[in-house]
């Protein structure tokens, strides 16, 4: 036993990193009429594309509906990431059906009811008058988009995932081999890095979890299974660009974050060294993008993307809790002279192509909306993954969470350690990561290929899922433990996104339509739902380990959801239906084949059907990529650049 504790020891601290921190500079947000290129939404997606296209000497607005909250503690503390999204002055609150019957959907305990503006019931028992609203899905105004709130992580997306690009479209430069170039253009300006090891070492009741995790996924008896698990850790990287069976590599992964030296880096940073070094990108805040101008004046050839309409004002978009104010807003325009690139999200891109007249004929004739292209694809194909956990309540607290109030307040003593102490030998503590130090990588039964599909993270949060005060029911107290599962590559492909008024500021209705609802040929929703009861299975494995490494001394525990009472496959696949959520939307604007009838964008990005128009964000996939969306986003922004300066020249 005293091997493993050894072990463990000795390769924490060989996994230090240490880098730069840079600073924050001001945003530009001067404007004038015309540019070149009007890039809508500040995000991985059109942040990194506007500031690569003002990089090349073009003149380019990029429009964000928030301002810029770059100095935001919530923002810059990985720590904070949970508090982030209940941020009133970036926060959207999107609500979303998993089940079109309510009545079924109102089987989550997630499920949220409005009892006045922004103030929330959730679960059962809504007091009388309250409307039900659904599931909560944040997302986020501000410089940077959801980047900024998001959980960090940055895992490459699979060569099958490019390759099926390249298959659907007929070009080889979607090929998994030419994409390497546009990862390493992210990689030159956006830090990566796993949290800080060495926290571990002043926290053994979390090491002996983890090591645990390490013994569910390694190979041979204890103790040499966790040993084994732990050398994976070391000589592995979940982004290993000399590992040529990456994609397909089981076991015991450090969890790469968007962060250096321990704060959380991001496109922000990208957009605002931009400006500061003279390059021509006006960065315009605090606007909302009402319609794209379209020319039609021209009988012989396409459409064209003019310009944009927007209102200038301070959270005009009604998902905005602070919409309620009636804030005052100015009626403006801005003309491009190449092209419109829209990059509002899985969301608000289709929103704002149907408001502007491209989409399904018959839903904007509902609304009468002109139609300019009958594009039948737009806002049809949302994907997005299955996430569920399995929760355990410790007897005593996690010493690394000692002083943590997550919040900011004058006593919270981990945020003074992470303001005043450098990133080496956890110094910084807890608030220097995300909280997910490590993971579990699987390759389910169920799988469609070789890849992996299931990535199963180890934190000290009670993490169940999105909805009001979920950042603070998470880290009430500093006893859970969760072993939480992501399940990669879904076959879901049934959402929607459709208007629910011809108002702009008015948040669309989003379906996603899980399991036995969903997609159901060739029996996909039983496929992925055995594939997330195989991760919870895996789980609870780690946590019977969890006592076979009692010398480390963590206390005990009891699991509290699924539960003792959840043990059947019937059991846990009901568990599993009512509770999973997602927060990866994407593929509502897909790239597809000339012949599909619901591919919106042609392999260029373009909007089939209306010239001057692309749309660079996560709605451009046809299926939803790899394990995480953040990366698979930053990298195709880069392509993206790439694509548009070859046609500008």
């Amino acid at each position: 036993m005293r091997t493993v504790v050894t072990v463990f020891s000795l390769l924490l601290p060989t996994l230090l990193l240490l880098v730069d921190f840079a600073c924050a500079q001001p945003v530009n947000t001067t404007s004038s009429d015309e540019y070149e290129y009007i890039v809508v939404g500040s995000g991985p997606g059109g942040g990194t594309l506007a500031s690569r296209l003002a990089r090349a000497g073009h003149k380019t607005l990029l429009i964000e509906a928030g301002d810029d909250q770059s100095a935001n503690l919530n923002v810059t503390v990985p720590g904070y990431m949970a508090a982030v999204t209940e941020d009133k002055k970036l926060r959207w609150d999107i609500f979303v059906n998993h089940y079109k019957d309510q009545q079924r959907a109102q089987r989550d305990p997630k499920y949220v009811w409005e009892t006045s503006p922004f103030e929330y019931h959730v679960g059962p028992g809504a007091p009388d008058g309250a409307e039900p609203r659904g599931i909560l899905y944040p997302r986020a105004q501000t410089i940077g988009g959801c980047g900024t709130h998001n959980a960090l992580i940055w895992i490459l997306p699979h060569e099958s995932d490019w390759n099926n690009i390249a298959g659907i479209t007929g070009d080889s430069s979607w090929s998994a081999a030419n994409m390497k170039q546009y990862e390493q253009k992210v990689f030159s300006w956006l830090h990566t890095q796993p949290t800080d090891p060495t926290i571990l070492i002043n926290d053994l009741s979390l090491a002996q979890q983890y090591v645990a995790g390490a013994a569910a996924a390694g190979i041979g008896p204890d103790p040499i299974n966790a040993v084994t698990g732990l050398v994976n850790l070391l000589l592995n990287d979940p982004n290993s660009q000399i590992n040529p069976q990456r994609d397909s590599t089981e076991g015991f992964f450090q969890v790469p974050l968007t962060m250096n030296a321990g704060t959380r880096t991001g496109v922000y940073q990208l957009i605002k060294e931009t400006v500061k070094q003279g390059y021509p990108l006006t960065v315009q805040t605090n606007t909302f993008v009402t319609k794209i101008v379209i020319d039609q004046s021209n009988s012989t050839a396409p459409p064209k993307a003019t310009g944009v309409e927007f209102q200038k004002g301070k959270y005009l978009y009604r998902a905005s809790p602070l919409s309620v104010q009636k804030n005052p807003s100015t009626a403006g325009s801005a003309k491009a002279t190449r092209e419109v690139i829209v990059s509002g999200g899985a969301y608000n891109t289709p929103q704002l192509l149907k408001l502007s007249g491209i989409g399904p004929k018959q839903e904007l004739e509902q609304f009468k909306i002109p139609v300019i292209k009958d594009l039948q694809g737009v806002g049809k194909n949302l994907q997005d993954r299955y996430e569920i956990p399995v929760n355990v309540q410790h007897t005593k607290d996690f010493n690394i969470l000692k002083g943590c109030t997550f919040d900011s307040k004058p006593h919270d003593q981990c945020l003074k350690q992470w303001q005043n102490n450098p990133y080496i030998l956890g110094q910084r503590g807890a608030y220097a990561t995300n909280g997910l130090a490590a993971a579990i990588v699987k390759r389910s039964s169920y799988a469609s290929d070789s890849n992996t599909d299931l990535i199963i993270f180890g934190g000290p949060v009670n993490f169940d899922g999105y909805y009001p005060g979920w950042a603070e029911h998470a880290i009430a107290d500093h006893k859970h433990f969760s072993w939480y599962t992501l399940k990669a590559h879904t076959r879901n492909h049934a959402g929607t996104v459709e208007l629910r008024s011809a108002d702009p500021f008015d948040p669309p209705s989003v379906n996603f339509n899980y399991f036995d609802t969903g997609t159901t040929e060739n029996g996909a929703d039983q496929l992925d739902l055995q594939a997330i009861v195989q991760a919870i299975n895996t789980s609870r494995s780690a946590l019977a380990e969890y006592s076979h490494y009692g010398l480390l001394g963590g206390p005990p525990f009891t699991e509290e959801a699924p539960g003792p009472a959840v043990q059947t496959e019937a059991e846990l696949q009901d568990y599993v239906k009512d509770r999973a959520w997602g927060h990866h939307a994407s593929c509502t604007t897909p790239i597809g084949s000339d012949n599909d009838p619901n591919a919106v964008l042609d392999g260029q990005f373009r909007v089939r059907g209306v010239d001057g128009l692309r749309v660079v964000d996560a709605s451009v996939f046809p299926q939803i990529p790899g394990v995480f969306i953040q990366a698979p986003i930053y990298i195709i922004s880069e392509k993206a650049a790439d694509v548009i300066l070859s046609a500008a020249k």
